[in-house]
């Protein structure tokens, strides 16, 4: 009876210990009381809220912090929101959470987690005073999400050696220089964009990507993937103020797609061989040659080329199995392409032009499936001014009319 008797008190703290540190629903702190209670638990079973009216003591500045302790793992989210006096946020022990969202903190400039590794999603949104994340010497390595918004992040130490993540969208961040990832693969998208990094622009690097989903990379002044072997859909480059792109290893793409990139000058792709969607280069003003594709065989989309460029080069082609549509406003031979068209190499409908005022954007309805839209000399070429010269393209058709 006497065990009995100790017994029973015991299991009944363990169980208000218990039910301290669980909760179907969310943990909301709004005082240091609140914070006391979770750093009671080394591993919270459940979602913490952090308050928008916290009611911390605020220093000489009218800034709060919030210093939590002791617990190691949130199960749940932790959610820190419009919270817009907060100024420092600690959680001194913690190593995983579920999903963590930072949102709406005008005033946050110190951010500590010093053993965190492990997070299922990361939203940092509007942080703009947030110019460092303090995550440790490795940082976090495991992540299925990371969205980075509109922060004043300088970089993104804290997670660089990620080692996986499913998702990447960094954006926006103006003060961002650098971004340099160790991940080997990225399973669902990956998108880089006006991150200005003020004066010099973006640089970055994947140097261990091996496989992505979907890339997308806007405003970026060098992008490095010299291990990148496969993208299941599309590989796209757009506004971006690199001169040259190298991807020595890369074998196959859903869509290729480089767009608007004003300072390019040349594009290697010394290894690949197939493109299983559209394949795009368009409005690259600085690009005058289109040679790097030398084992570039088979194309399953659209193939759509437009811009001042003189010369193309696909000696390894042999198959297009959408349109075919280069267009350029410089002089070019089209012969090469012409003989594949007329061998059935271009599925759909073919479209190979020179001299064009607007190159991509007219010329494109007027002629045939399977021939050349323009009228070739035994080079291939045409002189833009010939239908001047005989009075315009109606006198061009009448006397073709006469002759033929």
């Amino acid at each position: 009876m006497a065990i009995v008797q100790y017994l029973l008190p015991a299991l009944a703290l363990a169980g208000t210990a218990f039910a301290q540190c669980s909760n179907e629903g969310t943990l909301t702190i709004a005082s240091s009381a609140d914070a006391s209670e979770l750093a009671s638990c080394s591993t919270y079973s459940g979602s913490v809220a952090i308050e928008t009216g916290l009611a911390y003591p605020k220093n000489a500045n009218g800034l709060q912090q919030v210093e939590v302790l002791t617990v190691k793992r949130i199960t749940g989210n932790l959610t820190v929101t419009d919270a817009i006096d907060l100024s420092s946020l600690s959680f001194g022990s913690l190593e995983s959470i579920g999903g963590f969202e930072l949102g709406g903190l005008t005033r946050l400039s110190e951010l500590s987690m010093p053993r965190l590794s492990e997070v299922s999603q990361l939203n940092f949104t509007a942080l703009p005073a947030l110019q460092t994340m303090d995550f440790g010497g490795v940082g976090i390595t495991k992540a299925e999400s990371i969205l980075i918004t509109n922060t004043g992040l300088s970089s993104l130490t804290g997670i660089n050696n990620l080692e996986s993540v499913d998702t990447f969208n960094i954006n926006n961040n103006q003060a961002l220089q650098n971004i340099s990832l160790q991940v080997t693969s990225i399973t669902n998208a990956l998108l880089i964009e006006a991150n200005d990094g003020y004066q010099s622009g973006l640089t970055t690097s994947f140097p261990m990507l091996e496989t992505a989903t979907n890339m997308t990379f806007r405003n970026c002044s060098s992008i490095s993937l010299p291990a990148l072997d496969n993208v299941t859909e599309d590989l796209g480059f757009y506004g971006n103020t690199f001169e040259t792109f190298f991807a020595p290893n890369l074998t196959s793409a859903g869509g290729l797609i480089f767009v608007d990139n004003t300072a390019l000058t040349n594009i290697s792709l010394p290894q690949l061989v197939a493109i299983n969607a559209t394949y795009q280069i368009a409005n690259n003003t600085e690009l005058k040659e289109i040679n790097g594709f030398t084992k570039l065989s088979i194309v399953k989309g659209a193939l759509d080329f437009s811009g001042n460029f003189t010369e193309v080069q696909l000696p390894a082609l042999t198959q297009v199995q959408g349109a075919f549509n280069l267009q350029t406003s410089a002089r070019i031979d089209c012969a090469a392409f012409d003989d594949l068209s007329s061998k059935k190499v271009i599925k759909g409908k073919y479209t190979c032009l020179g001299s064009r005022a607007r190159p991509g954007r007219d010329g494109t309805g007027s002629g045939s499936d399977g021939g050349s839209e323009e009228e070739s000399s035994a080079a291939g070429q045409i002189p833009a001014h010939l239908p001047t010269l005989l009075g315009g393209t109606s006198l061009l058709a009448g006397l073709l009319q006469i002759i033929l």
